[in-house]
């Protein structure tokens, strides 16, 4: 008790005495002494408050030395009104040594938080920066008007392209069949008259039809290009070991040739035209292109994150890596069409619709060593969402 009362209360002469007991000058000071002590302890619990307001802001231990400080600080003008009429010096100086110390580790603190303050940004910096933004907004908002516009010319573009691919199809067919018509009718009147023609003629005249039907074939196949990433019709389940065997049987026009099936095909929900599109024309490749008595073509399928890699491979006679992207190009054919009837655009016509869904198409291949051809086919959810935008377009 002694020692407390030695702390508390003291034994030396209180600071009245030094006013000397003078009303206002002793009130003077108790009270602004008060104010302060109030301000001061205001301080940390406005902070705690803000804090609660804002989650974004953090507490570091800056902010707790602050707290500390301006605690500390208040208290030694609560112990100065209480020495007005005690003399606890003790206490009041022992509670001033401890606000030095929290003083000077906060002062250190501060210091070193010069560098980081140095890289906040000034409110000159601020407003510039904004007003960089909104240039930058406006900037990419004409852009974006720009590019819908775009959009929209190149949507009316693609409906006019199939438009004529659709009507240049059907009309170039008519003096087609006219022509068909006018070397049947000549045939037709020699052999009335009872005329026979050379045989030079008589391969002119094969070699008309022959050119007539590929001219037909050329036209279905522009058609069917101009057409060839149009992604309308329903979406369904497509058992694609069903569809390849069905697809194989359909165009084999080789009775020696067989399909093998490495392993069984996966279950596919998708839209079924593009695909079998894809898998008849490379089909239809390697069986033309065949050139022993006796071939396999084989087909498997991988799967990865968003996408099935199906490769149909051929023991046939391969293509050398430098024709490879060549293959692919629209209307081109290694071989004269006299040898190799072929209009040039099955494989086009696959990279265009593997293209449409973000997939692509590679070529393995060497002369004398067959062909593999893989494509990456997209699983449901990338064939959804393609199917959804098209609708939105329309």
């Amino acid at each position: 008790m002694d020692v407390l009362k030695q702390v508390f209360l003291g034994d030396f002469m209180p600071h009245g005495m030094c006013y000397m007991w003078k009303p206002g000058l002793l009130w003077l000071h108790v009270s602004s002494d008060a104010l302060i002590f109030f301000a001061y302890t205001s301080i940390p619990f406005t902070l705690l408050y803000i804090l609660k307001r804002r989650q974004d802001l953090v507490f570091s231990k800056v902010m707790a030395l602050f707290v500390a400080f301006v605690l500390l600080c208040g208290f030694t003008h609560a112990i100065a009104i209480w020495n007005v009429w005690n003399g606890a010096y003790w206490f009041s100086g022992a509670v001033k040594s401890i606000t030095a110390l929290v003083s000077v580790a906060t002062a250190i603190a501060l210091y070193k938080l010069i560098p980081a303050l140095d890289a906040i940004p000034t409110v000159h910096d601020l407003q510039h920066q904004i007003a960089l933004r909104k240039n930058k907004e406006q900037e990419l908002t004409s852009q974006q008007t720009l590019l819908q516009r775009y959009s929209d010319e190149l949507v009316r573009s693609n409906q006019e392209l199939d438009h004529f691919a659709y009507v240049a199809s059907h009309d170039l067919k008519s003096p087609l069949r006219g022509i068909r018509q006018l070397v049947n009718f000549i045939k037709e009147d020699l052999e009335d008259a009872n005329i026979e023609l050379p045989d030079n003629v008589q391969q002119h005249m094969k070699q008309v039809d022959t050119r007539i039907n590929r001219m037909n074939k050329l036209l279905d196949d522009l058609l069917a290009y101009s057409r060839a990433d149009n992604i309308e019709g329903d979406i369904e389940k497509v058992d694609c070991n069903h569809l390849t065997q069905e697809l194989f049987e359909l165009v084999n026009s080789k009775p020696n040739l067989k399909l093998t099936l490495n392993e069984p095909l996966p279950m596919v929900t998708t839209l079924k035209t593009p695909l079998t599109t894809v898998f008849r024309n490379l089909f239809d490749n390697a069986i033309k292109h065949h050139d022993k008595e006796h071939g396999v073509i084989d087909v498997k399928a991988e799967e990865q994150d968003n996408y099935y890699l199906f490769t149909v491979s051929d023991d046939g006679p391969g293509v050398a890596p430098d024709y490879h992207e060549k293959i692919l190009a629209l209307f081109k054919t290694l071989k004269p069409r006299d040898q190799v009837e072929g209009s040039g655009m099955g494989l086009a016509m696959i990279k265009k619709i593997v293209g449409r869904f973000g997939g692509s198409i590679t070529i393995e291949s060497d002369v004398g060593k067959g062909m593999s051809f893989s494509f990456q086919w997209p699983k449901e959810s990338i064939i959804r969402q393609q199917h959804a935008l098209k609708v939105t377009q329309m």
